[in-house]
């Protein structure tokens, strides 16, 4: 077994990501604290070819010598926006026809592994804060929240993990 290079990979140039098609998924970022949990949401929603992030609150924006150490240039290929709150985010999000979806714990969550995607639809994943979650206000506004299970001591997973979770799961269904 021999590891592929950069050139066998075939990856496209920046102008020829901008123009694929995207999936159908918006990842909203709720008051993120660290640049280097936005960063690799970055990456992330680039190696899935979502359509855009929102940026929230306290979330910081490129440009970032901190978010680009983890987003490895994926700012620059994925389409963002920042809004100072995060519930007037949601609502916009809603009124343009996105589902809204809290990847949080709470009551009557879906487990990630049941929840399944309708391909017609577009989704909106709000991904929260490292220490507090989803804003409460946020939740309230949610068509559902997906949670993932977790079988351990500690109760919840790095933001940027959580991601790359979510994101891989969702997309592998479209």
């Amino acid at each position: 077994m021999k590891k592929l290079t950069i050139e066998q990979l075939g990856r496209v140039d920046l102008n020829t990501y901008r123009s694929l098609s995207k999936l159908p998924l918006v990842v909203v970022l709720d008051n993120v604290r660290s640049l280097h949990n936005v960063g690799s949401v970055f990456r992330t929603s680039d190696a899935f070819c979502i359509e855009k992030i929102v940026l929230c609150g306290i979330t910081a924006t490129p440009p970032s010598a901190e978010i680009h150490k983890t987003a490895l240039g994926a700012e620059d290929s994925v389409a963002w926006h920042y809004c100072a709150d995060t519930l007037q985010a949601a609502q916009a999000l809603k009124a343009e026809g996105y589902e809204l979806w809290a990847v949080e714990q709470v009551e009557g969550s879906v487990d990630l592994a049941h929840f399944k995607v309708e391909p017609h639809k577009k989704y909106a994943l709000i991904l929260g804060n490292e220490v507090k979650g989803v804003q409460q206000s946020v939740v309230d506004v949610c068509d559902g929240a997906i949670e993932i299970a977790q079988y351990g001591t500690k109760h919840s997973l790095n933001v940027s993990v959580t991601a790359g979770i979510v994101l891989y799961t969702l997309s592998s269904q479209f």
